[in-house]
């Protein structure tokens, strides 16, 4: 799994508002090649670049896991669904643009 991680590239993390497990994702991305100066709070403001990350809890409400995703591209001109949306989960705001690959899931366990 580490061999597919850029440690140069950001990881955009997602909490769903649950801003007491940030550091608990941070713990468990960095054994996984993640650099720690490398990690950021997601905004709903600006989403991340192709190449990039997104780290994110899951499901929203009681999460268990983290969905570990790369960015692989944007759908600025249309509104198509990305693959993880097609998976039960939705980008919101400029995330919502975000065409993204699932790449592994991390137990928040």
């Amino acid at each position: 799994m580490t061999s597919m991680v850029d440690s140069t590239k950001s990881v955009y993390i997602i909490v769903h508002g649950q801003r007491h497990l940030v550091d608990k994702v941070k713990e468990k991305l960095a054994p996984k090649g993640f650099g720690v100066q490398k990690m950021q709070n997601a905004s709903l403001d600006k989403a991340g670049h192709p190449g990039e990350y997104v780290a994110m809890v899951w499901p929203p409400m009681a999460p268990r896991e983290i969905i570990v995703n790369e960015i692989i591209g944007s759908n600025k001109s249309e509104n198509v669904v990305s693959k993880s949306e097609s998976k039960g989960a939705t980008g919101m705001g400029a995330w919502s643009n975000v065409e993204q690959k699932e790449l592994y899931r991390i137990s928040l366990e």
